[in-house]
């Protein structure tokens, strides 16, 4: 790859994962309890501190406030936090933007 390919890529990863991410939970049915993404669970040990925290997520973005704070009590602010960087990422590529124009 080129360096100017490799340079688009690493200036627009970090939101384009962050939006993938927080889609794909929006999109997700909170109430299913499907396979665990959580590495503790996977090497055997029973306690995950970021346990429900993708159907807090869900759950915010449907609104439903109350099953969030059940679920997991960051899954509200996740979203802000994300919502926020991905803006400000946006901005500052924006701002790039006009400054070499």
């Amino acid at each position: 790859m080129r360096s100017r390919d490799m340079r688009f890529i690493r200036k627009h990863l970090e939101w384009f994962v962050f939006s993938a991410g927080l889609l794909s939970l929006a999109l997700m049915r909170p109430e299913n309890a499907g396979t665990s993404l959580c590495f503790f669970e996977w090497i055997g040990i029973n306690f995950c501190p970021g346990e429900g925290l993708g159907h807090s997520v869900s759950y915010t973005f449907r609104g439903n406030f109350e099953a969030a704070l059940q679920a997991h009590l960051a899954g509200p602010a996740a979203v802000f936090i994300l919502t926020g960087r991905i803006i400000n990422i946006w901005k500052e590529l924006y701002q790039e933007k006009t400054n070499y124009t």
